[in-house]
């Protein structure tokens, strides 16, 4: 029980500080978007923000598409203020289960791992993982329709040597994995709490 409690404790450690990283990238997003609101609002050069806007990754390759080809620099932006918006909440809802995690450490340092609070933050971050999964899916589909429709991928590769490009458009469902081990978890506690109220009752 002793090394439980003891990992609890420095697990509580850790996870307080990635609370507080959470918090500040939630608060950098929101600068952000609010600076390219700004710079927009004062029609300023989008130059001012940032550069390399004919540039754009393809998994390892990085492309950079000339001048005449390349997308608006106020879309490209327009789809940056989108992702750091988005960001934004993916950051303050993992603060959110990074508070739930340390609601459950909690009675663990205490030596009660059996807690009726275990059990109940398990399921709420299982109901968060969905929301969580829901928002790094929307950041993934936007990059993708960016590269394909505003940077126009399959114009700049037709070519007689490549007479064809199709966008695979994929999302990532890896979150509803999370969320059966979680609720599995929180079932599991939960009966764990009714064996530890049956055996507290006999005594």
């Amino acid at each position: 029980m002793n090394n439980l409690t003891n990992s609890a404790k420095k697990l509580d450690k850790i996870f307080e500080i990635v609370h507080i990283v959470f918090g500040a990238l939630a608060i950098a997003s929101i600068v952000g978007v609010a600076l390219i609101a700004v710079a927009y609002i004062l029609k300023l050069d989008p130059e001012f923000i940032g550069t390399n806007y004919e540039s754009f990754d393809i998994g390892f390759l990085e492309l950079e598409v000339a001048e005449g080809f390349a997308p608006g620099k106020w879309l490209v932006l327009g789809q940056a203020a989108f992702t750091l918006l988005v960001s934004c909440r993916l950051f303050y809802d993992g603060r959110r289960g990074v508070g739930y995690i340390r609601e459950i450490l909690k009675p663990m340092t205490e030596g009660k791992p059996f807690d009726a609070i275990v059990s109940t933050n398990l399921k709420k971050l299982a109901k968060l993982s969905i929301v969580l999964g829901i928002l790094v899916n929307i950041i993934i589909l936007s990059e993708q329709i960016m590269t394909v429709f505003v940077y126009n991928l399959p114009g700049l590769l037709i070519s007689e040597k490549i007479t064809h490009v199709t966008g695979m458009f994929k999302i990532d469902l890896s979150f509803l994995i999370y969320w059966a081990i979680l609720m599995l978890l929180s079932y599991v506690f939960r009966y764990g709490e009714q064996l530890q109220q049956l055996s507290d009752e006999t005594l």
